[in-house]
């Protein structure tokens, strides 16, 4: 049985979550509390697998509890937020800074079009946070990176693609932050992540990167020197011949639209040779075939190594076919 323990200061919301984890046969709530400041004592107590986290709460609010229950009794935090859209949505991945590993925009309650699938995505990234690595923020930096016995020339590479999932926001602020104002190549991410998030993404990424960040538009030409995100629920591609980004509603590709696979496979074919392919922490194999097929079209390829990934699910499949040069 999955153990929940639920922040909420709101007495309805909070009701309305053990409601839809209730439902769920494999989950119990074995705590439901209104403040940050028991959330971290029972946290302690109860060592439940996953805690629902609020972010505005009296005593002591989502950030600060996040901080301790990382600090005193490492446990996944999955944040359930109102503060999804724009700016607001920092605040959600300021969290996540200090440890928490996915957020979920906060069900709108029962008797609403989107109550059921609200609720569905809820229970499904809980399951998925079970037992899911909490990495210390920023040991990925120190990482060593380990190179095949032939170094590849990048002189002539021209994009770099980018591909994540679970715990994929810090992983893309450690790596985006190291990029220089003037960094040659545009930059082109697929991150999964729950409806409504992506824009407060790159609000909060922009905050620390040199790069000017944006969500792709369809029919939009790439710009040397700049990071675009896929947006919601879209699949992104790149047309190489004309430079433009394309976005379509094709079915999802390993459960998830967009799909990292989606972008890579338009580049596989005919500007491989021209990419630099990087698979970061994720669950699944979304990304690890296609980016073998950019490695074997001559592109430069990374994945993110084990000891760093919350989750080594998409980089470990890489790994396995032999996908990464570094």
């Amino acid at each position: 049985m999955i153990r929940i323990l639920i922040a909420e200061d709101s007495a309805s919301v909070r009701a309305y979550l053990q409601h839809i984890i209730a439902s769920a046969a494999d989950m119990e709530v074995v705590a439901a509390v209104a403040n940050g400041e028991q959330a971290v004592q029972l946290t302690c107590e109860l060592r439940p697998d996953v805690v629902t986290m609020d972010i505005h709460m009296p005593v002591m609010d989502g950030y600060s509890a996040t901080r301790n229950i990382m600090l005193r009794c490492p446990t996944p935090v999955v944040i359930v937020s109102s503060l999804v859209h724009g700016s607001d949505a920092r605040e959600t991945f300021r969290i996540m800074e200090v440890g928490a590993v996915a957020a979920v925009p906060k069900p709108s309650g029962p008797g609403t079009v989107e109550a059921k699938v609200e609720a569905d995505a809820l229970i499904a990234t809980l399951r998925e946070m079970v037992g899911v690595q909490l990495v210390k923020q920023g040991a990925g930096a120190q990482s060593e990176s380990i190179a095949h016995q032939q170094t590849k020339n990048t002189a002539a590479y021209r994009l770099v693609v980018i591909g994540a999932s679970t715990g994929g926001p810090i992983a893309l602020q450690t790596l985006l932050r190291q990029l220089p104002a003037e960094f040659p190549l545009p930059v082109v991410v697929v991150q999964h992540i729950s409806l409504g998030f992506i824009a407060g993404m790159v609000a909060w990424l922009s905050k620390s990167c040199a790069l000017p960040i944006c969500v792709a538009a369809d029919g939009e030409k790439m710009q040397a020197g700049h990071v675009y995100f896929a947006p919601d629920s879209t699949h992104l591609g790149i047309d190489r011949r004309r430079g433009v980004f394309f976005l379509q509603d094709d079915p999802p590709m390993h459960s998830v639209r967009p799909a990292v696979s989606f972008l890579f496979h338009s580049i596989a074919n005919n500007y491989a040779k021209n990419t630099i392919g990087v698979l970061l922490t994720g669950m699944g194999r979304d990304g690890a075939q296609e980016l073998l097929a950019l490695q074997q079209g001559g592109a430069v390829t990374l994945v993110q190594d084990q000891a760093s990934c919350v989750v080594y699910g998409m980089p470990g499949e890489a790994a396995r076919l032999g996908a990464g040069d570094y």
